[in-house]
């Protein structure tokens, strides 16, 4: 599916974005099955210690916290960011589809000890949950087609604040060298920050965006790790032909660092966190700024 170069609102683009990108999935896919919870092999990689204090999104989030504070954290997965913010927090909500993250959510607030996390399986748009203080949704959108809807209901369930947290590019392009060597074309990548903006605007939401380092390039532990993650976001068969020229063009590619294997010349842009309060008119909502802080910053994205 070609994307259209007529003149289209920035909605409208996002959409034909994450259209052409999951018509390309689907060619590359063929006969395989969808699976019933895509993340359910990947999940316990997406956990993060509850306690840490150098990861730049949980830094900044704190400061808007107080221990009367309730948050909604929209597609909140195992967990990284409800976590740090229960223990500031008096509670936090966890709206998330895959059973697989929730468990890893439950399995991690069970060992730090915290208690006032609770969880609401379902997607967003189907998601019946109360207000909230702060609504928080980190690194989400990207696979959202009806962008507008989502954003606006993420407006309303807000009472202080809604926090979006956006790449530069969208983490699956992390795979998209690999992608080439596999299936022979280039990906059509998903939006992200750069797209995220014009669709906020176009909704008469100006938000303040704090820019953040993004630290290294993402990393598996090891080659395997690394393949297996490949494997499952490619769509590839383990020895298949799709397989083997996967294998070699990781093997080829891939680069030891100290925090594990990443991909020769891959360096992750860096994040934003985009916020406004949604109780402003849309002619006093927030206003464009970027800080870059100085101190270290995470390499968990």
């Amino acid at each position: 599916m070609a994307i259209s170069s007529a003149a289209t609102s920035a909605a409208e683009a996002w959409k034909a974005r994450i259209e052409a990108h999951d018509e390309q999935s689907l060619r590359a896919r063929g006969d395989q099955p969808e699976p019933a919870d895509f993340w359910s092999t990947l999940a316990a990689g997406f956990r993060a210690d509850p306690r840490r204090s150098d990861d730049l999104v949980v830094n900044l989030l704190s400061q808007w916290a107080t221990p009367q504070t309730s948050v909604l954290d929209v597609g909140g997965g195992a967990g990284r960011y409800a976590l740090p913010m229960a223990l500031r927090c008096r509670r936090v909500t966890v709206v998330e589809p895959s059973p697989s993250m929730v468990a890893q959510l439950r399995e991690g607030a069970r060992e730090a000890g915290i208690e006032n996390v609770s969880t609401v399986e379902a997607g967003w748009e189907d998601a019946s949950v109360e207000p909230a203080d702060f609504v928080v949704c980190a690194n989400v959108v990207y696979g959202v087609k009806d962008i507008a809807p989502f954003l606006t209901k993420l407006d309303e369930k807000a009472g202080e604040r809604v926090v979006l947290v956006a790449w530069m590019d969208a983490p699956p392009s992390i795979f998209s060298p690999l992608w080439k060597a596999v299936h022979g074309e280039e990906r059509i990548e998903l939006p992200a920050l750069p797209e995220l903006l014009p669709v906020l605007w176009e909704m008469g939401i100006f938000p303040n965006v704090e820019m953040l380092e993004a630290g290294g390039p993402r990393s598996a532990p090891n080659l395997d790790a690394a393949l297996a993650m490949a494997r499952h976001m490619l769509f590839v068969r383990l020895g298949s032909p799709e397989g083997t020229r996967l294998e070699n063009a990781a093997r080829e590619m891939a680069v030891q660092t100290p925090e594990g294997v990443t991909l020769r010349g891959r360096r992750t842009r860096p994040q934003g966190v985009v916020w406004w309060r949604p109780s402003e008119s849309s002619s006093r909502r927030g206003g464009f700024r970027s800080r870059i802080p100085r101190h270290e910053p995470s390499t968990r994205s």
